[in-house]
C-alpha cells in the first residue's frame, strides 16, 4: 500500500500521466492524450485525431505534423509561406468544419503572431488565422474558425490545427527533443 502511494504521488509531481501517449516526429517527441488517434499520411504527414469526425466536416478533429514534402506545397501548390494561412491548394478549398462551404477568401492578416516555444530551446513561428467560410458565391456565412500554426523552419516541421485542440500548445511546449 505503501508504494502505490509513493508511485502515485511521484507521478503526480513529475506530471507524468498512464493516460498519455508519446508522438515522435522529425526528432520531437510530445505527449499527447492516450484517447488520441495517431494516423500516418502520405508524403510524411501524421494526423492526430482528437474529437468526432461530423457529417458535415472535411475531417476529423484533430491537427497535423507536416514536413518536408508537405512544406513545400503547402500554400497554392507552393512553399509554406508563414505570412499565408496554410493553404496546399492551388484552388478554392472546402470549409473544414462545413463542406457545404468553402474557406476562400483566406485572410490577409494573422489574429496573432509572435514565436512559441517548442520544447526547450526551439522556437516556431506562431501564427492564427480567423478563417470565415463561404458560399459558391463568395458570400461570407457564420461559420468560422481559427487555423493555428507553429512552423520550424531549420527542423522542417509544421504543425496545422484547425479545430482549436485543447492542451495542443501545451503539450508543443513542453516537447522533447533528442
Amino acid at each position: 500500500m505503501l508504494m502505490t502511494l509513493a508511485v502515485t504521488a511521484s507521478l503526480v509531481l513529475t506530471g507524468a500521466h498512464a493516460d498519455t501517449q508519446a508522438l515522435s516526429f522529425r526528432g520531437t517527441t510530445i505527449k499527447v492524450p492516450a484517447a488520441w488517434k495517431v494516423k500516418k499520411s502520405e508524403f510524411g504527414a501524421v494526423h492526430v485525431i482528437t474529437g468526432p469526425c461530423g457529417k458535415r466536416a472535411t475531417e476529423c478533429q484533430g491537427f497535423w505534423l507536416l514536413g518536408p514534402q508537405s512544406i513545400r506545397y503547402a500554400s497554392e501548390g507552393n512553399p509554406f509561406r508563414v505570412d499565408q494561412p496554410y493553404h496546399p491548394s492551388s484552388g478554392v478549398m472546402e470549409c473544414v468544419h462545413d463542406k457545404r462551404y468553402y474557406s476562400s477568401p483566406l485572410p490577409e492578416k494573422p489574429s496573432v503572431s509572435g514565436l512559441r516555444p517548442v520544447g526547450s530551446g526551439h522556437k516556431a513561428y506562431h501564427r492564427e488565422w480567423k478563417i470565415t467560410c463561404h458560399t459558391q458565391g463568395f458570400k461570407p456565412t457564420k461559420v468560422t474558425y481559427p487555423q493555428r500554426i507553429w512552423y520550424l523552419p531549420t527542423s522542417k516541421i509544421l504543425i496545422v490545427d484547425q479545430w482549436s485542440t485543447p492542451g495542443l500548445g501545451a503539450a508543443l511546449k513542453r516537447a522533447v527533443w533528442r
